[in-house]
Formats: structure tokens, sequence, C-alpha cells
């Protein structure tokens, strides 16, 4: 089987082919924190859904529609990731490294790793995306927040409304009050 031979190159001459190797432990850091970060960024958005539907759309807490959101974040953030590591590919096809400069050689293989660090991490948060556990954890972290969230909302405008330290009693009462304001049905108080 014959070599191809490449256009404009001198017979004889081998071409070189460039290898930009990629550090596998930096990349599983980075995609770890990736998808902690993500996870974080999830949580909060869910947070946010579930706020809002309830206090502006008062609508009832339905944890398998929560699940889908977290769902639909994760497949956001996932194609988010997919895209950054499209570019940095297109970048690199437009801007190949130089043989003869050294610092473009290390900005391709800087742009190696990252390409390789946002291809697996959209890969990891694809694989979340389809993982039950890691839904059904994500919500109940959500719900949480969320409701410590409202809960607070709430004591801030009662501290302004009410002056607690007039009463000895406030202080020793204050635990059960709060477990049962976190009982209370908020989108339901909203539609009365």
């Amino acid at each position: 089987m014959a070599a191809k031979k490449l256009r404009g190159a001198k017979p004889g001459r081998r071409r070189r082919t460039l290898y930009f190797p990629v550090d596998p432990e930096a990349i599983g850091r980075a995609v770890d924190e990736g998808a902690l970060m993500s996870r974080t960024a999830a949580t909060m958005a869910t947070m946010n859904h579930i706020i809002v539907g309830a206090l502006r759309n008062g609508v009832d807490y339905d944890a398998d529609e929560v699940a889908r959101f977290v769902k639909h974040e994760l497949r956001l953030l996932s194609l988010e990731q997919a895209e950054m590591a499209e570019h940095i590919k297109r970048l690199m096809w437009e801007f190949p490294p130089m043989l003869r400069k050294s610092s473009t050689v290390a900005d391709f293989q800087l742009l190696t790793q990252r390409r390789v660090t946002y291809s697996a991490l959209a890969s990891e948060l694809a694989r979340l995306h389809d993982d039950a556990d890691y839904i059904a954890e994500a919500v109940d972290s959500s719900q949480k927040w969320a409701w410590s969230e409202l809960s607070r909302a709430i004591e801030v405008r009662l501290d302004e409304v009410i002056d607690p330290s007039e009463s000895a009693e406030y202080e020793s009462m204050r635990e059960e009050r709060m477990r049962a304001l976190r009982e209370i049905d908020i989108p339901r108080l909203a539609r009365n």
C-alpha cells in the first residue's frame, strides 16, 4: 500500500504528525469541579423555579415536574459544554500551531486540554441527566433550599412588622413557630 503524497510535500521528507497529550488527572479534577458547579447552578435554578411557581403562579409543589425541570437544566448545561468544546475545535482548525513558534504550540496544547475537558464534562452531565438517584437528590436539595429561602423571607418581613425583643415568650416559642411555618401550604394561602 503506497503512502499518500501530500500536496507541497518535498519528496523523501516525512510529514511530522503533531500529538498533543492531555493530562487525565487535570481533566478528571476539572470534570469533578465542573459537575459540582453545574449541580449548584441547576439546584439554584430549580430553587428559583419552585419559589416563582409557588408565589407568582400559584403552582402546587410537584416532585415529578421539578425532576423534569432538573433534567432540563442538566441537558442545557451539557449542551453548553458541548458547544464550548466545538468552539475550541473550530479555533484549533482556524489557528493551527506553527512549529517554529513554541508559543503557538503551547497555546495549541492548552486548547487541546480545554477541548477535551469541555467534552468530558458534557458527557458527565449527560450521564447525570439519566441518573435517577442524582435527579432525586437534586430535587430534594432544591426543595429544601426553596423552603429555607421562603422561611427566611417571611422571617425578615415579620421582623419588620413585629419587634420580637418586646416579648420574653417569643424566644422560647420561636423554634416551634418556625416548624409550624414550614408546614404552611403557601400556594393555597396565595390563592385565598
